[in-house]
């Protein structure tokens, strides 16, 4: 007969559903605690994202709880009326009743309805936070210089590609690369121009890749290839390919036209073998990237021996 705008069940739903995107929002915000780097998340951003989410579980679960409390309340006055009806004699008297119901079912739908703005700007506000982390993850799993990935997502990428390989019977071939002598270029240009070379280089392996490929700066002026379902002699020869257009390249100095002269990188790649993980397999690339430099630079090095 009568109706309270929202049951107790739907707020409850109402207010799990928001809760559990605060759920999301914090397990987000701890994967950034333990593993986003000082640099790219500071500790007080951290902080900062936490106590938000803080304050809007707890004025989520403030709304649902005045709900409750009020839905009790309108239980305890219908429960009131059903006893006292049977007791009044007169129509007058059933319409005082039926009159203090309708104001108590108005009241009752006013207040869901203000609870459930309530619960929508909450879940806005949620929404926000969630996107905010969201997004700071991505970053800390960036390189902030080249925008590729940084070595704790290359570390987390080659795992799950070499257990994918392995379970498959899949190939995989990891390119190991160093741009030559990058630190006479450092000391004869400086650290900007240093940068701008990173970042060409950086474009030269991302642009000659394929989007399951990742690509990612390993360290200083190391960088590291990982490509999925690729033989050792695709991958040579995709190397190959990287490696002459970094030596065709003609750089100079944009503010006086300063030519730098002929950049050039060494290259290391091997193939994923039936017992490697992946320490074994970045250990044979780093070394066929070794034997590359100690070859002359400027050159593919690739682990043939272990690919017979």
């Amino acid at each position: 007969m009568f109706t309270s705008g929202l049951t107790s069940v739907e707020a409850w739903l109402i207010g799990l559903s928001v809760l559990s995107l605060v759920g999301l929002g914090v397990v987000v915000w701890l994967a950034l605690r333990e593993h986003a780097p000082a640099a790219a998340i500071s500790q007080a951003e951290l902080e900062t994202a936490a106590a938000q989410l803080d304050t809007e579980a707890g004025t989520v679960l403030d709304l649902v709880r005045s709900y409750v409390e009020a839905g009790e309340r309108y239980s305890v006055t219908l429960a009131q009326a059903g006893r006292d009806l049977p007791k009044l004699a007169t129509p007058e008297e059933v319409g005082i009743i039926v009159k203090f119901l309708l104001a108590a079912n108005a009241k009752m739908q006013h207040e869901a309805g203000e609870l459930k703005k309530s619960l929508e700007a909450s879940k806005s506000q949620i929404d926000r936070l969630r996107s905010h982390l969201a997004e700071a993850q991505a970053m800390g799993m960036r390189d902030p210089l080249t925008s590729l990935s940084n070595r704790r997502h290359f570390d987390s990428i080659l795992a799950s590609e070499l257990a994918d390989a392995h379970a498959r019977g899949a190939p995989l071939s990891l390119v190991m690369s160093d741009i030559d002598n990058f630190k006479k270029i450092n000391d004869q240009f400086g650290h900007q121009i240093g940068d701008e070379i990173l970042k060409t280089f950086a474009r030269v392996l991302t642009d000659n890749v394929h989007t399951r490929d990742t690509v990612a700066r390993y360290g200083g002026e190391e960088f590291a290839v990982i490509l999925p379902e690729t033989r050792l002699e695709s991958a040579r020869q995709l190397t190959e390919r990287m490696r002459s257009q970094v030596e065709g390249m003609q750089l100079a100095v944009s503010e006086n036209g300063r030519e730098i002269g002929k950049i050039t990188a060494s290259f290391g790649v091997a193939e994923l073998g039936p017992t490697d993980d992946p320490d074994t397999l970045i250990h044979r690339a780093d070394a066929k990237l070794y034997e590359a430099k100690c070859a002359g630079r400027n050159r593919v090095a690739a682990d043939e021996a272990a690919a017979a």
